[in-house]
């Protein structure tokens, strides 16, 4: 995937420098922009804002990931709009509206008009004047605001003024809610230019906004390893092809298998029981997002733990909802979603608990920016999943049959910790290794089947196995037998989540 740039007002295409060092193995060509009035573009006046991204539309290379800062970050949004160039967003610093409008934060209007008076008036001083509202709050304020003064050109064309006025003019409220490709908002904490507010308003589907912590209005500049790392999870999680299955398959095949789940689904219940035992003693949630529910089994552990609290149970197969709903009825609110987009609202839940059920997303960060969105301030969340390694020896004995795909694909603990990380997540993870044993292949399957985690791949075998197939697999899998029985390997991933005190106290302090 190839990456292309766009600089913010008052600076050109060398603020990248650093956050390109902290990317070099990622992506392929690298594009970086300079606006016309900027950089080495500095004699070139400051065109119509339709003419401006027909230009910067032509400098875009194909399948490019688009990364804009602040003013550069507002067009780049303009830019994932409407080009087919596009792949996915990356705003840095970069507001709905750099000026209030109505409810949204952002600077006030005469303030801005007010900066803007003085630019054209006293352009020296106010770009002096400009640099330091960049780097105040910062963490490394003393080095940035060095940084950002010796990058200052000798003279200042007019057409700044101009560019400044695009800069207010600019409204991408509407638009960041159905941005057609994957965004990434990263806001700074202390930034005193763009409200760190405006991250509840940007929140929408396929998007992932991050308030990084004790960082202005640079943090590409100030933190450029910590921004790297925040996309190269986002890019991770770009590619549709990582998925490996569709959700829809997903949901169908828990679907049937409904009513004969639970005489399957001894070790599902085990580590079920084990998720449950992690939560704080003390803990007294309100509200409980029970995440992939299925039958209700955890639903009814949490009942038994929590009886006062209100229980949401949110399953991706509405038969699955329906079969708890009739035998296990203890929860409030019964909700058929996708984990991914969680149709609730930000900060209403006390305790997300999911267990063996998130395996199903590839999205992780995305899964993990609407975890975060819909927990309190003070919240947690407890999960369960599957690691590489589970199911080994299914996966190698049909190694020995064919080359189609029949074990489900599961992301290593990295990706996980990454997303949580990377979505101000405070993380504690162990790992614990379950084996259980089968008399025969053919029971082994036959429990899959039962609890809808068979084989549901993009690459998986179709049609019926064909008795020479069968005989192959048993002859491998009959090799690995262990006086127990035929081993089936889970790995199984605990997590503990809380959000971050500096994103918790910064929520509190902009909803009050």
């Amino acid at each position: 995937m190839n990456i292309a740039l766009i600089h913010g007002w008052g600076s050109d295409a060398r603020c990248w420098q650093p956050l390109l060092q902290a990317l070099e193995d990622v992506g392929g060509q690298v594009i970086n922009i300079d606006l016309p009035g900027f950089g080495a573009r500095a004699a070139e006046p400051w065109p119509e804002t339709g003419d401006l991204l027909a230009q910067l539309d032509a400098q875009l290379p194909d399948d490019c990931l688009l990364l804009g800062w602040s003013l550069g970050g507002m067009l780049a949004a303009r830019l994932a709009a409407t080009s087919g160039k596009v792949r996915a967003l990356v705003s840095i610093a970069a507001n709905g509206s750099f000026v209030n409008r109505d409810d949204w934060p952002g600077m006030d209007a005469d303030v801005f008009a007010e900066f803007c008076r003085a630019q054209c008036e006293m352009p020296e001083k106010n770009l002096s004047r400009f640099a330091g509202l960049q780097a105040r709050g910062d963490g490394q304020m003393r080095g940035l605001l060095k940084t950002l003064k010796s990058s200052q050109p000798a003279s200042i064309p007019q057409s700044w003024c101009t560019a400044l006025a695009c800069l207010g003019e600019l409204d991408n409220r509407a638009l960041l809610q159905q941005l057609p490709v994957p965004a990434l908002h990263i806001l700074g904490s202390k930034d005193a230019l763009v409200p760190a507010a405006a991250a509840k308003k940007m929140h929408a589907p396929g998007a992932q906004v991050t308030v990084m912590g004790d960082c202005g209005h640079c943090p590409h500049l100030s933190q450029p390893e910590a921004v790297a790392r925040l996309i190269r999870s986002f890019v991770s999680s770009l590619d549709a092809a990582t998925a490996p299955l569709e959700k829809s398959s997903v949901a169908r095949a828990f679907g049937r298998a409904a009513q004969s789940y639970d005489a399957a689904a001894h070790l599902q219940r085990a580590v079920c029981r084990g998720l449950l035992g992690r939560a704080a003693e003390n803990g007294a949630p309100k509200r409980i997002l029970d995440l992939g529910s299925g039958t209700g089994y955890g639903s009814e552990l949490l009942r038994k733990r929590f009886p006062e609290a209100e229980i949401i149970a949110l399953d991706i197969a509405p038969q699955m909802l329906g079969y708890a709903r009739e035998q296990r009825p203890v929860a409030d609110g019964y909700v058929a979603a996708d984990a991914e987009q969680l149709p609730l609202a930000d900060g209403c839940i006390d305790l997300v608990f999911s267990s063996f059920a998130l395996q199903w997303c590839y999205q992780l960060p995305q899964l993990f920016a609407e975890i975060r969105r819909v927990l309190a301030p003070a919240g947690n969340a407890l999960i369960s999943t599957l690691l590489p390694g589970t199911l080994q020896e299914l996966e190698t004995s049909w190694r020995t049959v064919d080359d189609a795909v029949h074990v489900n694909r599961f992301l290593p603990e990295g990706d996980w910790r990454s997303a949580c990380v990377g979505n101000q997540l405070e993380v504690r993870a162990a790992v614990e290794q379950r084996v259980l044993h089968f008399n025969d292949v053919r029971t082994l399957m036959r429990e899959l089947k039962s609890i809808g985690a068979h084989n549901v791949n993009h690459g998986a075998g179709k049609g019926l196995l064909s008795r020479a197939k069968l005989r192959k697999l048993t002859e491998a899998y009959e090799r690995q037998r262990t006086d127990a029985g035929l081993p089936a390997t889970y790995q199984v991933l605990y997590l503990e989540l809380a959000r971050r005190r500096a994103v918790s106290e910064l929520d509190a302090a902009a909803s009050g």
